[in-house]
């Protein structure tokens, strides 16, 4: 039993020539996470705090006099000119063709029952928006139709009828062409 007991404490007291001295790890340890800390200020602090005078950008080509003049203090105050001259400049566009009209689907020939749809919104209230619209300053009865997309969700359909009167359907189709709302004809 003694001799168990001494080899245990001779192998225990035993230190590697080659394996260097724990406060040697420790201090490598500080040195790696101080340098870990630096890169990662660089990458997110630093960017951040440059002056804007090191990012000008000129579309001149670098000259000694160029060089002066950017190498100039800036005066404040005519840093922000453009805020001056900004509601002075006028823009012109050019004149664009107005769009051709699609072929309208009235006037209704064919027999049948009709509905027509003129509006698909995600919000009720633009679709309750609409059907007000149509119901109290066009005169048309419409209603709101709630569907339920499986990839897009919820949606609300305005409609119009459905009906199988031609006549007060075409003259609901001219009224909605008149007011420039786009409609969707379905035939049951």
């Amino acid at each position: 039993m003694a001799i168990r007991n001494r080899r245990k404490r001779a192998n225990s007291d035993y230190i590697s020539p080659t394996c260097p001295p724990g406060w040697a790890w420790l201090l490598a340890g500080i040195l790696i996470g101080v340098f870990i800390s630096f890169l990662v200020y660089l990458r997110e602090i630093a960017p951040r705090t440059l002056p804007p005078e090191t990012a000008l950008v000129t579309s001149q080509p670098l000259t000694m006099e160029n060089a002066t003049a950017q190498n100039a203090p800036s005066n404040p105050s005519t840093d922000l000119d453009f805020y001056d001259l900004l509601p002075e400049s006028k823009v012109n566009v050019p004149p664009t063709e107005k769009p051709t009209k699609p072929a309208s689907d009235f006037p209704i020939m064919a027999p049948g029952r009709y509905l027509l749809q003129v509006g698909s919104y995600q919000d009720e209230q633009e679709a309750e928006g609409l059907k007000n619209y149509l119901v109290n300053s066009l005169g048309i009865p419409a209603r709101i139709e709630k569907t339920n997309l499986s990839e897009s969700g919820r949606w609300y359909r305005v409609q119009i009828g459905p009906t199988d009167d031609l006549d007060t359907l075409n003259k609901i189709g001219a009224k909605l062409e008149e007011n420039q709302i786009p409609v969707l004809v379905r035939k049951f």
